[in-house]
């Protein structure tokens, strides 16, 4: 008995696949066959027609005869490798030589299969690619991951109670969700944190920043493209959306979209299908969109810089980030996190920050926001000459000097340390200063650079 169910895409969309073969009467058969498992059928009786259904329907899967009235099934298995290195062919033929067989694995097939088939074989068959489809999707997703998944807010400020709170009411929704916040407030954080708490968690989760890109390689990230679509496409390539069916595509800056894309997007998002730059089939998907932005979209679309439509369309969920100055009971907690993930990339003998070097985290303003404080802690561990990060080894741009001055804690903590601690610290703000040029820097202090390194190594 044939099981219907078993090659049904886990998001409810049938994958596609193209059939090859010179007899009518299998075509028939395998279409019936296949459709009845809820595949998309396409079927061609040649190795031209075959061609060019390769292309015109972007098949997720090929099954293709051996022998073909006008090609052999290997020299056209070559052609579409060359086309689509990624999409599956399964290749079979009456006659079962072991030579054929290898000949096609060669050449790049999935695997070989004989006529007539075994339905049941065949089913199995199905299934295996099915399965390798599914995970080549999550691979693909998954190498433009950068950070770990986080599944709570970070903090102890009402502000992270309330947008932990709020992450757990929208997640398992289906709407667009938009996030509102300054640079390096953690919207790429929470966005994927939004995902991971979503019924989606399992499917892809994929981002792309719209700032710098151009229309044209904006369009083939996000859309995919066929061969050929422009000067560069030497093979077809899935785009974005199709990568993270299923799950949710993260868009950050969404506010330097040019208008045209805005169009596209919009009609992706209404309409659930798109087609790939150069292509002539509508593509079926199911994704949840995150965006994020750090400008006043409101504005833009006043000023004529963003479409109304797509601003409602994204604005269903807004979700605003607060900057980590209206937060500072969290720097502690981030900075211990972000400090421990720190001490395993960069295999560090570094376990803590001292309290003098924690109030200065605490009182400083920190413009970048998370980003900044990841960067001031990395840096610290660079050049920290203990097993906990001092007050002097913190270098934060543009508040130096004006924080010694102004922070009281430090001012106290300053001129209670021995001479030799507070000559050393001074001595490590001017290599800062010097951009790390250790002569430069002796010059300014008009000592030599033995000098310098001789303080430098001192606890």
């Amino acid at each position: 008995m044939i099981q219907g169910s078993k090659n049904k895409k886990a998001n409810g969309l049938n994958k596609r696949i193209l059939i090859v073969d010179d007899d009518s009467d299998v075509l028939a058969g395998l279409a019936a066959l296949l459709a009845h498992l809820e595949w998309d059928v396409e079927t061609a009786l040649n190795g031209k027609e075959a061609l060019r259904k390769f292309a015109a329907f972007a098949p997720d899967v090929v099954l293709l005869d051996v022998n073909l009235p006008d090609a052999h099934g290997i020299d056209l298995l070559d052609q579409m490798k060359g086309y689509a290195e990624d999409v599956p062919v399964i290749v079979m033929s009456g006659v079962g030589t072991i030579d054929v067989a290898v000949q096609a694995m060669r050449k790049g097939a999935e695997t070989f299969v004989t006529k007539p088939f075994d339905v049941d074989n065949l089913e199995l068959v199905l299934e295996q690619v099915d399965r390798r489809i599914a995970v080549s999707r999550e691979l693909l997703a998954l190498k433009r991951r950068g950070t770990p998944r986080e599944m709570r807010v970070e903090g102890v400020s009402p502000h992270a109670r309330e947008l932990d709170e709020m992450i757990a009411r929208v997640a398992p929704s289906r709407s667009p969700i938009l996030l509102l916040g300054e640079s390096g407030s953690g919207k790429g954080v929470i966005a994927r944190m939004i995902h991971d708490r979503s019924d989606r968690a399992k499917a892809p989760f994929v981002d792309l920043n719209c700032a710098g890109f151009s229309r044209e390689l904006f369009e083939s990230e996000l859309f995919g493209h066929e061969r050929g679509a422009f000067t560069d496409a030497g093979s077809a390539k899935p785009g974005l959306f199709e990568i993270a069916t299923g799950g949710s595509v993260f868009l950050d800056e969404i506010g330097e979209l040019e208008l045209s894309i805005q169009v596209r997007l919009l009609k992706a998002l209404e309409e659930k299908r798109f087609r790939r730059v150069g292509g002539v089939r509508d593509i079926q998907v199911d994704i949840r969109l995150i965006a994020a932005t750090n400008r006043d979209l409101s504005a833009d679309v006043a000023a004529g810089r963003f479409r109304k439509d797509l601003f409602y369309r994204l604005n269903v969920v807004k979700i605003v980030i607060p900057p980590l100055r209206e937060r500072r009971d969290d720097i502690p907690v981030l900075a211990g996190q972000i400090l421990s993930n720190l001490t395993v990339e960069l295999k560090s003998d570094v376990r803590g920050i001292s309290e003098r070097a924690m109030q200065k985290l605490s009182a400083y303003s920190w413009p970048g926001n998370v980003r900044e404080l990841r960067n001031v802690l990395e840096r610290a561990l660079l050049v920290a000459s203990s097993r906990e990060i001092k007050v002097e080894e913190l270098y934060l741009e543009g508040a130096e000097s004006s924080a010694l001055q102004q922070d009281p804690a430090v001012r106290q903590d300053s001129a209670t340390e021995p001479l030799d601690d507070v000559i050393t610290a001074y001595v490590r703000r001017a290599v800062d200063a010097a951009g790390g040029n250790i002569r430069e820097a002796a010059r300014q202090l008009k000592v030599s650079p033995s000098t310098i390194y001789a303080r430098l190594k001192e606890k």
